[in-house]
């Protein structure tokens, strides 16, 4: 109803007012109207809960302040712990993915060295030494067959074992930034969890809070059942004074007390009566003021079912609105909550955070150090494989220079072979020219003169010395011969090579 049970009992009186000579209500009537009006005063229980609700909407309302000022608070802290966080885990990102870039192009510049090294002794191990340069006896070797491979095992072996430390830093860098990306995950998690309340919502309800307007309303609602039920009470109040100055009113309210119907709610007169018996007792009213009473009662008494009904219904109302107001407080509650987890989630991960930190640092410490060793390594690598290039190009130059050598001992020969020749014919023309000396002087000069007059041209020779006595006797006259196309091939090698 939009107008108090007063202003209509007033109203009913303007209208009683108007009317002539109203029939008077029977006793009975007016014993069931006042036996009405006490049981609808039950309604203040429902007043008692409005004000219950008011006050109770009261505290929500400083709850909710308290709960999204600290809710906003924490919330902004931890946002901005959490960018700081992102940007500490992207930075180590940066740090993981640096490393694991240099790492690939380290192995690749191994497999390269290797690759090399490993074709430039493929080179030697298909190269067969020439059976010239080797003892008859002896079995087909390669060059390969003259060094050491040990060295470059024992250099692979230990290149392994880098990578394998590397390797070992890398799963542990990656065990530690997994960890790091499981307590920023959960995190997150924790930031958005919330069981009704969205993170937009609840920035919504920081800057407006629907519990002021609710309570606006709840208010209102009040005071408009506390004017109802002062209206049934002076309704009730009216009742008792027509009773009052009704002959006979005490006693069938007594007897209408004590003989209610079992479907109808119990109604307890003690106290409401007083104790006097006699109209005579009560402050005389005259008949005109009796009629005008008893319009005023009549009227309001029709609308008292209409009243109570409305203040179940205002009470219903604001049951409903504070149903709204503690779903309300409990989300901002629940995401309180959940804001604390996400708060202690915060002071384990910065507890940690210091360890993940220094994990990224020892990576960068330990690859930085592996990766020189490594480098030293590859330039061992390097030197090795250089080293082995020069020991082919070594023995094509010593086939080279054992051809040379082979075309100077031809041309020393052919000049002695010369010489030889024009020796003998000296020799032979000294020997003619002896003897027909020795015709010509025999019977003339005395034999033991000169002992020599009679001796034959002598024969020369030549004999071939080596300046190197430690191997005169090895190596004398021993150049070995080597075909045409291993000394062509060896020659285009060198020419390449150039």
């Amino acid at each position: 109803m939009s107008s108090s049970f007063t202003e209509r009992s007033q109203t009913s009186l303007s209208a009683s007012a108007s009317q002539t000579h109203p029939q008077d209500i029977s006793l009975e009537a007016l014993v069931s109207h006042l036996l009405a009006s006490k049981r609808s005063l039950s309604s203040i229980s429902t007043v008692w809960r409005a004000n219950e609700i008011v006050t109770s909407a009261r505290e929500s309302l400083e709850e909710s302040v308290k709960l999204s000022a600290r809710t906003g608070f924490l919330r902004a802290g931890i946002a901005e712990q959490a960018n700081l966080l992102r940007k500490v885990r992207r930075g180590v990102d940066d740090i993981y993915k640096e490393g694991q870039k240099d790492f690939k192009a380290v192995l690749r510049t191994l497999d390269d060295a290797n690759s090399r090294l490993e074709s430039t002794m493929n080179v030697l191990r298909s190269t067969m030494v020439e059976a010239a340069f080797r003892p008859e006896a002896e079995d087909p070797r390669s060059l390969l067959d003259f060094v050491d491979e040990q060295g470059v095992e024992t250099m692979r072996d230990a290149l392994r074992r880098s990578i394998r430390e590397s390797r070992e830093a890398q799963t542990s860098f990656d065990s530690s930034m997994m960890s790091f990306d499981n307590d920023y995950h959960a995190l997150k998690s924790a930031i958005t969890a919330s069981p009704t309340l969205t993170t937009s919502q609840f920035n919504d309800s920081l800057s407006h809070s629907p519990i002021p307007e609710h309570l606006q309303v709840l208010e209102t609602n009040a005071q408009e059942m506390a004017a109802l039920l002062d209206s049934l009470v002076s309704h009730f109040d009216l009742c008792v004074n027509a009773i009052r100055h009704t002959e006979g009113g005490y006693a069938a309210v007594r007897k209408a007390a004590s003989h209610q119907p079992p479907d109808v709610e119990p109604v307890s007169v003690s106290g409401v009566m007083g104790t006097s018996q006699h109209t005579g007792e009560e402050e005389a009213v005259n008949e005109e003021e009796r009629r005008e009473m008893l319009a005023v009662l009549q009227t309001d008494a029709s609308q008292v079912e209409d009243v109570v009904a409305e203040l179940s219904e205002h009470l219903a109302d604001m049951e409903s609105i504070y149903l709204s107001i503690t779903d309300h407080v409990s989300n901002l509650s629940s995401t309180y909550d959940s804001t604390i987890s996400a708060f202690t989630i915060l002071e384990a991960l910065s507890a940690h955070l210091p360890g993940y930190l220094m994990a990224a640092s020892d990576f960068t410490m330990q690859w930085e150090d592996t990766k020189s060793g490594i480098q030293e390594q590859l330039d061992e690598l390097e030197a090795m494989r250089i080293f082995y290039e020069n020991y082919h190009a070594s023995y094509d130059g010593l086939i080279l220079e054992v051809f040379r050598r082979k075309q100077a001992e031809e041309k020393v020969k052919a000049l002695i072979k010369k010489t030889m020749d024009q020796i003998e014919k000296i020799r032979q023309a000294d020997s003619v020219q002896r003897e027909a000396f020795r015709v010509d002087v025999e019977d003339f000069m005395p034999g033991d003169l000169w002992g020599g007059v009679g001796v034959t041209a002598p024969k020369w020779d030549l004999v071939q010395t080596c300046a190197d006595a430690a191997n005169s006797k090895t190596f004398v006259g021993s150049t070995p011969e080597l075909s045409r196309s291993v000394v062509e091939a060896a020659g285009k090698r060198d020419r390449d090579r150039q």
